[in-house]
């Protein structure tokens, strides 16, 4: 028993769901039909966008992520990829794009390039706004490829300028790395040239020396002495220009950060972890190890030694690469770290390199210490030469690393050559833009589908929030909640539908009910319609109601004005009427009496003249036009209606026509207005309570309950008015009214009913 109350309260729940809807359809449809419209007109009247993709292969072995000689540790492929894409978005590139775009054939088809509707152009900073807010630049996870998605209005103005702001970058990308490889070219054609005349000095020194000392060659011990000398000091002076060639890169990039951030310029020196000093004197210990292990190495002449020597010397060059990746690793963390932190990322890069360039800073102090070690000790072997071959030997010596390091700036310089003929840039078209099939805005099919969900929510979020604040009484199922007995539900009359069966009826109903009668009569005007079955389920109801004693006398009142008491006590009298019942309708009502108008008569002669004297009680009751129903009309309007009603006469008056009817119904004002209806309630045997659907609040219905039990007058029930069938659907009342009687008029099954009916 309880898991089935259980489910029936999960029923009824759902079905007040159901039933807001039904009963807000109207407004869903209406919120739909609007919301939907206005998406059509946006989807149909907005301008088409059209985007176009252009890739781009950014190569990490470009000049511009390089230092003068090829240290590839001052910048990671992240890196690169990073600090390309922000100059794809820079200002600088967006300006050139537009200059170029602006001397082209297709300018004046470009938008960018018309007038508004006031006629005014773009200047050239609205222009490279416009550009940079179209761009859209998209790195391809774990490759070096770059997407750039231009959005215009025409298929033709995305792929043009996708493709030229790509022309452009690559424009700049040479341009850029021309000037580096010229900075590079400079700095070693000074490094040779300086060379150059170093070494015809030290020649023309050596063949002085010879010439006035007499003395040809060495012999082949001191010779071979020289030769070594030479040649660590030759790998002693390109560690040195190395470490001079790292140091101005530092320096460069030293005035990068400070030009792009000078708060930045103070604490340069104060950039730096425990750990990242740690790993910089690592990897300095690790070059110095390895440098020693190749100098041991050309001076071991034992094939076991050498092969130990080179299995060492692989060792530390593993240590020395995974030493490296962790520089960048804490460079790049510190560099975006709280301490330097900016909002331009190109910065962050800048401070990255130039951490991992001290590192590599100390570690060719390290290999230059080394180094310089061997040089001093076979300079000693030489100092214990005789005075005159140790001169000739150092004057040997000096040519020899003055050759040696000519011929490797030679090297370098013809290497920078090179590079500069072949590689201008480090960056590559692999798919150039295409003009676009479709635009991408307006999605018609997302915008119908999104116009369809957002206007149907809104309709159902308005209908729920409505109810939510809507405190009136709708269904019986809301005066059941309050504890209330409901003797009927009485259907919305439709007046229209019953316009022309009146007129009908004129000439048959003859000259007494005449115009005037209106199709609140409809218990008696259409018999057989749900409305009037609902008025003789209130009949029965009242016969069968448990009172302690007959119920003979039935006061109608309501909460309110306009509730339908009128047409429910006149329906009601004529249900009894036509049950064979003796019934009287007595006009209680002494402020605004309707009776009279209903069934076509006038007020004169009615209950205020009998209280006040002027008339018998045989002339009160007036007969109708339909058998067994009789009427006594307000009569004057009273100014003390109140004291009237309460009077001896009138409880005297209803006990008379208690004896004279069998059913005495009385109209009386709305509970609450005045206390007319409190005071004929502790006359009759009980009373019955109008409320109207969709109008009577339910703080008012319990108001005039209250007021009603306060001179503990006998309920018999409350009767709903007005209800509409159609919006109460899930009732349990009209799921039988419409298995029977279907709606007023012609029934029409829609699925909708079909479906959950």
């Amino acid at each position: 028993m309880v898991e089935y109350e259980e489910e029936i309260e999960s029923q009824v729940s759902l079905t007040d769901y159901l039933r807001i809807l039904y009963r807000s359809r109207w407004l869903i449809i209406i919120s739909f039909i609007v919301v939907f419209a206005g998406t059509v007109y946006y989807t149909f009247t907005t301008d088409p966008e059209y985007e176009a993709s252009t890739t781009l292969m950014i190569q990490s072995t470009g000049v511009m992520e390089r230092s003068l000689f090829d240290f590839d540790y001052f910048g990671n492929n992240t890196t690169l990829i990073s600090n390309q894409i922000e100059i794809l978005k820079s200002r600088n590139l967006a300006e050139q794009v537009v200059k170029r775009l602006d001397l082209s054939d297709v300018r004046d088809s470009l938008r960018l390039f018309q007038p508004n509707e006031k006629g005014e152009y773009l200047s050239m900073r609205g222009m490279v706004a416009i550009l940079q807010s179209n761009m859209k630049i998209e790195h391809k996870k774990d490759t070096d490829v770059i997407s750039l998605t231009y959005v215009a209005e025409s298929p033709f103005a995305a792929a043009y300028i996708a493709n030229t702001i790509a022309d452009e970058y690559q424009l700049l990308n040479a341009k850029a790395n021309r000037l580096q490889l010229n900075e590079l070219k400079d700095f070693v054609e000074k490094q040779a040239a300086k060379k150059k005349e170093e070494l015809r000095l030290s020649e023309e020194r050596l063949r002085e020396y010879q010439e006035r000392e007499k003395l040809t060659n060495l012999d082949e011990e001191t010779a071979e002495l020289v030769n070594t000398l030479a040649a660590y000091e030759a790998k002693l002076e390109e560690a040195q220009i190395t470490l001079q060639a790292t140091l101005e890169f530092k320096n460069s990039l030293e005035e990068q950060v400070n030009d792009r951030r000078q708060s930045l310029s103070t604490e340069l020196s104060q950039i730096s972890t425990p750990y990242l000093k740690s790993l910089q004197q690592q990897l300095a210990m690790a070059v110095a190890e390895r440098t020693k292990y190749m100098i041991a190495i050309e001076t071991e002449a034992v094939d076991a030694n050498r092969r130990f020597f080179e299995a060492n010397i692989r060792l530390y060059d593993d240590k020395i690469d995974a030493l490296r990746k962790k520089l960048q690793e804490e460079a790049k963390k510190i560099s975006s770290s709280s301490m330097v932190n900016d909002p331009f990322r190109l910065t962050q890069d800048l401070v990255s390199k130039l951490l991992t360039s001290e590192a590599e800073i100390k570690a060719l102090t390290a290999k230059i210490n080394a180094l310089q070690d061997v040089v001093n000790q076979y300079t000693q072997k030489l100092d214990a030469l005789p005075i005159k071959v140790l001169e000739l030997a150092r004057l040997e010596r000096q040519r020899k690393v003055d050759e040696q390091t000519y011929i490797m700036m030679q090297t370098k310089l013809e290497e920078t050559k090179i590079q500069a003929a072949a590689q201008n840039r480090n960056v590559y078209v692999i798919d150039k833009a295409i003009e676009p099939l479709a635009p991408v805005r307006p999605n018609k099919k997302l915008n119908m589908m999104l116009g369809m969900l957002i206007g149907l929510g809104l309709g159902v979020g308005i209908a729920f929030v409505r109810e939510y604040f809507d405190n009136t009484i709708k269904s019986p199922e809301d005066l059941e909640q309050l504890g209330l007995n409901v003797l009927a539900s009485i259907p919305k009359i439709q007046m229209q539908k019953y316009d022309k069966k009146i007129e009908s009826r004129f000439e048959k109903l003859g000259p007494i009910e005449g115009k005037k009668i209106e199709a609140r009569l409809i218990t008696h005007l259409d018999p057989k319609s749900p409305v009037s079955e609902a008025y003789r389920t209130l009949r029965t109801n009242l016969q069968f109601s448990k009172i302690e004693h007959e119920l003979k006398t039935i006061l109608i009142t309501s909460t309110g004005p306009k509730e339908g008491k009128s047409t429910t006590v006149a329906n009601l009298a004529i249900a009894m009427a036509q049950a064979g019942r003796n019934v009287v309708l007595v006009d209680g009502d002494l402020r605004r009496p309707v009776v009279h108008s209903i069934f076509n008569t006038d007020k004169d002669n009615g209950i205020t003249n009998y209280l006040m004297d002027s008339i018998t009680l045989e002339q009160l009751p007036k007969k109708t036009f339909l058998e067994n129903l009789s009427i006594i009309t307000s009569g004057i309007l009273p100014p003390n209606p109140s004291e009237l009603l309460a009077s001896n006469k009138m409880e005297q008056l209803l006990e008379k026509l208690k004896q004279e009817f069998e059913i005495v119904i009385i109209d009386s004002p709305p509970v609450v207005a005045v206390t007319d209806a409190a005071i004929l309630s502790t006359k009759v045997d009980g009373t019955v309570l109008v409320v109207a659907s969709q109008q009577t609040n339910k703080d008012a219905l319990k108001r005039a309950y209250g007021l009603l039990e306060n001179v503990e007058t006998r309920i018999l029930g409350i009767v709903l008015n007005g209800v509409d069938v159609e919006g109460m659907f899930g009732s349990s009342y009209y799921y039988y009214y419409h298995q029977y009687y279907g709606k007023i008029g012609k029934k029409q099954n829609t699925l909708f009913r079909r479906f959950f009916s």
